[in-house]
């Protein structure tokens, strides 16, 4: 009797860290979603209180595409660490040989993501990949947005008229824009000189890497997840 109740409240923790773990991930996911459409998105760069019909002074497009990647990293991180405290309850429930005999169907169940042997294959890949879009995918999907946009920046007036390439040359290869407020080339930004006068100042080229990296650690982060969320 003990022991059926020890495993019951295993289960109802391990319910509470599912129900943490997406109500945190449903939210991350729409910060990270929302990042990622403000930075190409002219109106909101302007002014990301526009959309609710606000205005946030000194918070401007230069601080979500600097920043964005290191958002996403963080908001992956959390999610594994949601996902360990959440496997831990799972091996706490089954034991370390995984034996969930002593478990009820619908106990099996929640610990295996509500996925039964025999299910519908369709339902069960709809549930699989919105999860894994949201939760995993849309992430690691901003921040390279996010470094895309970054890779626009240039140092200066006489720089607007380059390609792609000269910009990663500039942003990569030299220190033109060592500790600079780089201008971002857009006809609709350019209209606001507050916000040009205004863009976060950068240190190319170690914070260009910087960023890379962070891309690159947040595809591995979400790949790492997925793997966790879904074994």
């Amino acid at each position: 009797m003990e022991k059926a109740k020890a495993v019951e409240r295993d289960l109802k923790r391990f319910d509470e860290a599912t129900a943490s773990f997406e109500k945190t991930a449903l939210l991350l996911g729409f910060v990270n979603l929302f990042l990622a459409i403000w930075v190409r998105t002219s109106g909101l760069q302007i002014n990301p209180g526009s959309a609710v019909g606000l205005g946030i002074a000194g918070f401007n497009v230069g601080y979500a595409i600097v920043f964005g990647p290191l958002i996403a990293v963080v908001s992956l991180a959390v999610l594994i660490s949601l996902l360990h405290r959440r496997g831990t309850l799972k091996d706490a429930v089954t034991g370390t040989s995984g034996n969930s005999a002593h478990l009820s169907p619908g106990d099996k169940l929640a610990l295996a993501n509500y996925e039964a042997p025999g299910s519908d294959r369709v339902s069960v890949w709809v549930n699989r990949l919105w999860r894994g879009f949201y939760y995993f995918v849309i992430p690691p999907a901003a921040a390279l947005v996010e470094l895309l946009r970054y890779c626009d920046f240039v140092p200066s007036e006489s720089a607007k008229d380059g390609g792609f390439w000269d910009r990663i040359g500039s942003l990569f290869f030299t220190t033109k824009s060592w500790e600079i407020r780089p201008i971002l080339p857009d006809h609709a930004l350019e209209q606001a000189s507050n916000l040009m006068a205004s863009l976060p100042y950068v240190y190319a080229p170690l914070q260009s890497w910087i960023e890379l990296g962070l891309v690159l650690l947040s595809f591995g982060l979400a790949w790492h997840a997925a793997r966790k969320y879904f074994n």
